[in-house]
């Protein structure tokens, strides 16, 4: 018998080669992401309670001309951007839900192309951005928050468009300006953003996208642009706050909910608790008087830490695991709204736990090898840009509080670092393998 070859794992490569490469595929996964939050949306509607139903009220009177404020007082507490959306969304729509719940359709999709765009621009190649997003299209957790007016959807989706700009903006220096306005956009909807620049700065320097000098100019233009964005509310909230407070005043009340006696490194209510006679300030005078309990509540968490500093720092890493100990926050509307499917509630939870806890595995295994391609200057190295929303997440769980929704805007991060080890696997494993045929002693 004459020597040959023979190939293995034919099916598996054509399948892989049809995914990667096939121009239905990304259409698809674009109509199931839709299909199925708006089958959810439509056969469980949610009545927005707590934070979503303050936004909701928020944005009614923004749409109605009464400007942003609560019981008559102009307000900074909560970001101004979601209830500015919502506000846009009823002009547009009118006072239901239907602008809030298209927003959010609309910044999920968004989501997911610009899983896609910075996945293949931080060369994880055409698979496995594909993979990453049908990851987060049938994601069970972001699903579930499609129909709430929780500003977890839309800030997300600014946030990811600002970070896409910025990583043009290494080869087109205008697009960081660009992307640093876009951040600012984010940052009225989560002002921790303010404190993202350089993260997302020194990952890019570290993967080996710039050179120093390169990273100090982007770093200086998304400030800048950042600046811009936010600048007008901060003259607002001197004008009419008497202070100027650059995007809220609620920043007392997180640090002040990981920094004192009774914390656990959960969510805390100091105004349920015994602390909030501390603070010396009726309840009732919350929002005429923010801006001095904003400033009694930094003063109360910065006092606790620095007598406390080993205390804190202990319960900074209990904050960080239970930041990403589970991923069930997105289903407690769905619960409150139709408690009779609570049986439906708790397998979805289960099931979607096990998916977040697969994602999150492979994604720290990306993490480690991305780090370990910067560090040896091989290919690979960019893809620790993915990274660096988990590790901001992380950083600030530790010095506010570890609430599992905190997680929500690195999950797409999430989904790319996945992919990416999903990609790696089942390429190698498509790689078709020529072994030898022929009958031994046979030349």
């Amino acid at each position: 018998m004459s020597s040959g070859t023979q190939t293995l794992n034919r099916p598996l490569s054509g399948l892989w080669a049809c995914f990667a490469t096939a121009r239905w595929v990304v259409p698809a996964i674009l109509l199931l992401a839709i299909a199925l939050r708006l089958g959810v949306i439509l056969a469980f509607p949610i009545v927005p309670r707590t934070d979503s139903f303050w936004y909701l009220e928020r944005g009614r009177e923004i749409a109605a001309g009464m400007g942003y404020q609560e019981g008559g007082f102009p307000t900074a507490f909560w970001p101004v951007g979601y209830p500015a959306l919502i506000g846009l969304a009823t002009w547009l729509f009118g006072p239901t839900l239907l602008g809030p719940i298209l927003f959010n359709l609309i910044a999920q999709g968004a989501t997911i192309l610009l899983i896609l765009w910075l996945a293949r621009r931080l060369g994880a190649g055409e698979g496995a951005a594909r993979v990453a997003a049908l990851l987060y299209a049938v994601y069970l957790a972001h699903i579930a928050y499609s129909g709430d007016t929780a500003a977890e959807t839309t800030a997300t989706a600014v946030m990811l468009a600002g970070i896409a700009l910025v990583v043009e903006g290494r080869r087109r220096i205008g697009w960081a300006l660009v992307g640093g306005l876009v951040l600012g956009g984010a940052m009225l909807m989560r002002p921790q953003m303010m404190l993202f620049p350089p993260f997302l700065v020194g990952a890019l320097w570290l993967a080996r996208g710039v050179d120093g000098r390169r990273a100090l100019v982007l770093l200086a233009l998304i400030v800048a642009g950042m600046a811009v964005a936010v600048a007008p509310w901060t003259m607002r909230n001197q004008a009419v706050l008497g202070a100027p407070v650059l995007v809220s005043t609620n920043g007392g009340i997180a640090l002040q909910a990981g920094a004192n006696d009774l914390a656990d490194g959960g969510y805390f209510q100091i105004e349920k608790s015994p602390l909030w006679a501390q603070v010396g300030i009726p309840f009732a005078d919350r929002v005429e008087r923010q801006v001095e309990i904003d400033r009694r509540l930094k003063a109360m968490a910065t006092g606790w830490i620095g007598d406390h500093p080993v205390r804190w720092g202990l319960l900074g890493f209990r904050k960080m695991a239970l930041l990403w100990l589970k991923d069930s926050d997105g289903f407690w509307s769905l619960d409150a709204s139709h408690s009779e499917r609570a049986m439906l509630w708790k397998v979805l939870q289960g099931l979607n736990q096990l998916f977040y806890m697969a994602v999150l595995a492979l994604a720290l295994i990306g993490t480690v090898r991305a780090a370990r391609a910067a560090w040896r200057g091989r290919k690979g190295a960019e893809m620790l840009v993915a990274a660096v929303v988990p590790v901001f997440c992380t950083v600030l769980a530790f010095g506010f509080t570890g609430q599992t929704r905190y997680h929500y805007p690195a999950m797409p991060f999430v989904m790319i670092l996945a992919a990416w080890m999903i990609a790696r696997m089942w390429e190698d494993r498509a790689e078709p393998r020529r072994v030898s045929a022929a009958m031994p002693g046979h030349g």
